[in-house]
């Protein structure tokens, strides 16, 4: 059997990374000619993310000896001619693409079976049914080893089991994504790495996290496993960066600390990247984690109001941590972003401008800014549904406010987000802090 895994390629210039969010994706475009202009084209040149997901299922397939090929592509006559089943991931930002997709690849090939998957598949399948020839929702990797066994099913909907024991997995394939030249790229580095994974899902209670929602309790890969995939990338392709896609990389401090030293017994000479909350490790664990190849961390600190966060079941951090800890990382050589939201309910003006000065002071060498969205799937979405604006679901992108807030305009806050990201990095504080790192850079 001759199988496809494709990943639609977005058209047009917005910025869209479909692996984020839960796999809902994320998609923004900032207004300015000038300095807009600057920040669109880096993200677009600069930061890539290849969907693990697709690599795990092409494990599952090498591992049963069918033949692979992976696709980056928007055209559905690239599809080779004796594909015999076609993978399409689905993401809620880019679903119209897909949807146009899958339609003109059936037109082509009525007889090729289509399965479309991934979390907005899982959260909406109604979206595709009409299309696709099967929509599996949940974690895919239990229904494709079934469809492998038994073939294909009767039913449109296939329901996939949550694995357990993510050990019984083959490893990750990104050979095919390797040979398309698609790598998973951090922002302004050229090392050429691939995406991996210590553990899946997330203990965190946060309402408003398509994480939590779509991949359940926390389950990890056990040490060796990860090492040893490790190793073979390092042999095989010589690839140095590893993108760990942990929701919330080393929550289990057990589990975090018996995983570093195992990285630092390997001697592996590599540099890898997680999202993290910072008051998750002390002082020694961050230096821990440099020891073992730590080059940069993304840390959610969401709002300077701790109220608003624990009124979202968001644990909030403590000021003087997370600058105190961003201090230590920058100073051992770990490069940081902060992420922020704008919008939680019962935000007010103030405190939206109280968070972009908390981030302007904290001053990591990267910020990224969102709107609150009550994405499909997660427990407070449900609590919106009365608040919704005129839906299109590639608008719930985490750059526009989808909903009616009770004290902030629609104007106001898409304002807010893209003045936030002009004002931030166009400022002599930033550039003066980063200069070193900018010089290397360019």
């Amino acid at each position: 059997m001759e199988v496809a895994l494709v990943e639609v390629k977005s058209r047009g210039n917005d910025y869209v990374a479909k692996e984020m969010g839960g796999g809902l994706g994320r998609r923004l475009k900032l207004k300015g000619f000038l300095r807009g202009g600057i920040l669109n084209y880096m993200l677009r040149a600069r930061f890539s993310a290849p969907p693990i997901l697709l690599a795990q299922l092409a494990g599952i397939f090498k591992a049963r000896l069918y033949r692979v090929s992976t696709y980056y592509t928007s055209n559905a006559a690239d599809i080779a001619d004796g594909t015999d089943l076609c993978i399409a991931l689905t993401s809620m930002v880019d679903y119209r693409n897909e949807l146009n997709f899958i339609k003109e690849l059936k037109s082509y090939r009525p007889n090729l079976k289509v399965i479309a998957l991934g979390s907005f598949a899982t959260a909406m399948p109604e979206v595709y049914q009409e299309y696709a020839d099967f929509v599996i929702i949940g974690e895919p990797d239990s229904a494709i080893m079934e469809i492998l066994s038994k073939g294909l099913p009767r039913e449109k909907l296939i329901f996939s089991q949550e694995l357990n024991n993510l050990n019984e997995l083959p490893r990750l394939d990104w050979e095919p994504f390797i040979l398309n030249k698609r790598y998973a790229l951090r922002p302004f580095s050229k090392e050429l790495g691939v995406s991996i994974q210590k553990s899946r899902g997330c203990s965190m209670t946060c309402n408003y996290c398509p994480y939590a929602a779509f991949y359940g309790k926390v389950r990890n890969f056990n040490d060796g496993y990860v090492i040893e995939t490790i190793k073979y990338y390092v042999k095989n392709f010589n690839i140095r960066y590893f993108m760990f896609r942990d929701p919330n990389f080393g929550e289990n401090k057990k589990e975090l600390l018996s995983f570093m030293n195992a990285l630092i017994i390997s001697g592996l000479k590599i540099n890898w990247s997680c999202e993290a909350r910072l008051d998750t490790f002390s002082f020694d664990d961050l230096k821990t984690m440099r020891s073992a190849g730590l080059s940069y961390l993304i840390t959610g600190i969401e709002s300077s109001n701790a109220q608003l966060l624990h009124n979202n079941t968001r644990r909030s951090y403590k000021k003087e941590d997370a600058a105190g800890k961003v201090a230590l990382l920058e100073k051992i050589g770990v490069v940081v972003q902060a992420n922020y939201i704008y919008g939680f309910p019962n935000e007010t003006e103030e405190s939206v401008h109280n968070t972009l000065a908390y981030a302007k002071n904290l001053n990591s060498m990267f910020a990224s800014f969102h709107i609150f969205t009550p994405q499909p799937g997660t427990s407070v979405f449900n609590d919106f549904k009365d608040k919704l604006f005129q839906v299109d679901w590639q608008d719930f992108n985490y750059s526009r406010l989808v909903w009616k807030h009770d004290n902030l305009s629609k104007e106001f806050l898409e304002g807010m987000f893209n003045r936030s990201y002009i004002e931030y990095y166009f400022r002599l504080k930033w550039a003066a802090k980063h200069f070193n790192k900018l010089i290397r850079i360019f």
